[in-house]
């Protein structure tokens, strides 16, 4: 592939953000940027264009998955961006819809593997900071205040969430968890 056109860069986006359920901003300027050929300036005008267009929405909240720094954003396509998404599809090349779902995999594979551990944090009112932490797959939902370190504790669970929950349900009824 060669550097896209601002046309192909808002069908590029809009499939992607149809095809994956949560990708925020980062996530999908990292995966358009690395692997889709597209230059920074034509991914920020598609994109900017889409949102003011009306085919995409940006909703913000904690989703606890902290992949970026401010990354509480979601995306999803408006209605609008459904039906166009719905009339561009079948003229996408086959090469380049593969490529595309090929993107769409790997993004999915990272938000669930994200949505596993998540940990989020607020300041808890006495100058410190409270620290959520919690495991869907094995029903683990922690609470702790830190100081300094409530930035290091939430990306240690999102990347060894596994091991460290284990850790906790093993040492809390003293036998190994079925992970």
């Amino acid at each position: 592939m060669t550097d896209l056109s601002a046309a192909d860069a808002k069908v590029h986006i809009l499939y992607i953000v149809g095809n994956v359920p949560s990708i925020s901003y980062h996530m999908l300027m990292d995966k358009c940027l690395s692997s889709l050929y597209m230059d920074f300036f034509t991914f920020s005008k598609a994109y900017s264009e889409l949102i003011a267009g009306n085919l995409m929405d940006v909703t913000h909240g904690e989703n606890g998955m902290g992949e970026a720094i401010g990354g509480t954003e979601q995306l999803k396509l408006s209605d609008g961006g459904i039906a166009v998404l719905e009339d561009i599809v079948p003229s996408i090349n086959l090469e380049v819809r593969s490529h595309l779902d090929a993107a769409c995999k790997e993004l999915n594979a990272k938000i669930s593997e994200l949505e596993r551990y998540k940990a989020s944090s607020e300041p808890s009112g006495d100058g410190k900071i409270m620290v959520r932490l919690t495991s869907e797959n094995l029903s683990i939902n922690l609470v702790c205040t830190a100081a300094d370190e409530a930035a290091s504790i939430c990306s240690n669970w999102r990347e060894n969430g596994q091991l460290l929950s284990g850790s906790v349900t093993e040492t809390l009824t003293g036998k190994p968890e079925d992970l």
